[in-house]
């Protein structure tokens, strides 16, 4: 035997050690780490430092990070979470130290994002249709990082924030749902994991309302309500609806998973404290109408519209949202919150063109 064929056998011999004692080392690290059981999405808000697993309520604008969770348990049944979170809150109760960890292994985790919305901004059920009909969905988004924590996003799947939209909404405000996927790959699984875990998903979201990873971020005062609903699919029940698809529907409504105008408008009044047929509405022109409430260094309120308010004409209803013209009061530059068609930020002019009165009514509102 040659000197060369003797490094040749040498060296496929030393390949097929490395791949043997590699694949005897991961079999020993899956024999000894514990042993994945389901995948979990936790909510950190900025500056907590504690993520949280379930729904999350907090103001417009404020930041928050997504984490996925691989929760396990040793032989002893002790859990214990991978995660790059530095605490969580699980039960009331705070864990951190050694019973979190970060991913070491080893497999490969391949971290998958998803939200978690219904099937289209604006959903009609024909009929007597019930709510059955409607489906929430698992909506990959690709355009998400992979990373085992991620900066949250409220944007929904369907919606394109262009930079004017973004102009017009300001700080993000409404409702998401979250799901994550962690995929677990070997030396021979390079394709297709070899274990998958994911998280509650599209058929867990209405029995699970309140412990699905959800994020709501209001806007303060009177827009905290109508703000919460934008995210959501606005529903349309049928001319004839069955009376348990009406009940079931202001279930769902209370519990933030569809809106739709009619009882978002309700619950706006109810607040008020005043039945709708009781409301004072006052014509004004927007061409130049009143200024807008300025709150003082007093806290008195000075100004007869404000964020809010209802403006109507005919049937068409909208919430005021902000002074965007030049000299501080009502005109067609400014924005509100319409739901004719879904959830949108729009300017009033888009609503109410050309000359003419419209009526307007304030919200409750110190000194109002």
């Amino acid at each position: 035997m040659t000197a060369d064929r003797r490094l040749v056998l040498a060296a496929v011999g030393a390949v097929g050690l490395v791949l043997v004692l590699v694949q005897f080392s991961e079999r020993i690290g899956r024999e000894l780490r514990p042993e994945p059981l389901r995948a979990r999405v936790a909510i950190e808000v900025d500056g907590s430092g504690v993520a949280r697993f379930g729904r999350v309520e907090l103001a417009a604008g404020t930041g928050f990070t997504l984490h996925a969770v691989l929760e396990a348990e040793r032989h002893s049944g002790e859990k214990v979470y991978f995660t790059e979170a530095a605490a969580l809150e699980l039960d009331g109760k705070r864990l951190a130290g050694e019973s979190l960890r970060p991913w070491t292994g080893p497999e490969k985790a391949r971290i998958l994002w998803f939200s978690v919305e219904g099937p289209r901004p604006v959903v009609v059920l024909e009929g007597n249709q019930g709510l059955e009909a409607f489906r929430f969905q698992e909506i990959y988004r690709s355009d998400w990082p992979r990373g085992w924590s991620i900066p949250g996003s409220l944007q929904p799947a369907r919606d394109e924030w262009t930079e004017e939209v973004r102009a017009l909404r300001g700080a993000p405000f409404g409702t998401q749902r979250f799901q994550v996927r962690i995929e677990l790959f070997g030396l021979e699984s390079q394709l297709v994991p070899a274990a998958s875990f994911t998280s509650p998903g599209a058929a867990d979201v209405i029995t699970v309302a309140e412990q699905f990873a959800t994020v709501v971020a209001t806007l303060p005062d009177a827009l905290e309500l109508p703000s919460r609903v934008f995210g959501l699919s606005q529903l349309r029940l049928g001319d004839d609806p069955p009376a348990p698809a009406v009940a079931a529907f202001n279930a769902w409504f209370d519990s933030g998973l569809a809106f739709s105008r009619l009882l978002l408008l309700r619950s706006m009044i109810d607040r008020l404290g005043t039945p709708w047929e009781d409301l004072e509405w006052t014509a004004v022109e927007l061409a130049d109408g009143p200024p807008w409430a300025v709150d003082s260094a007093a806290g008195s309120v000075e100004g007869s519209v404000a964020a809010g308010d209802l403006v109507r004409a005919g049937e068409r209803v909208v919430v005021l949202f902000e002074d965007r013209g030049e000299r501080g009061v009502l005109d067609y530059e400014d924005l509100c919150f319409d739901f004719l068609d879904g959830a949108e930020v729009r300017r009033l002019g888009e609503i109410f063109s050309g000359e003419g009165l419209v009526e307007h009514t304030a919200s409750e509102r110190e000194g109002g």
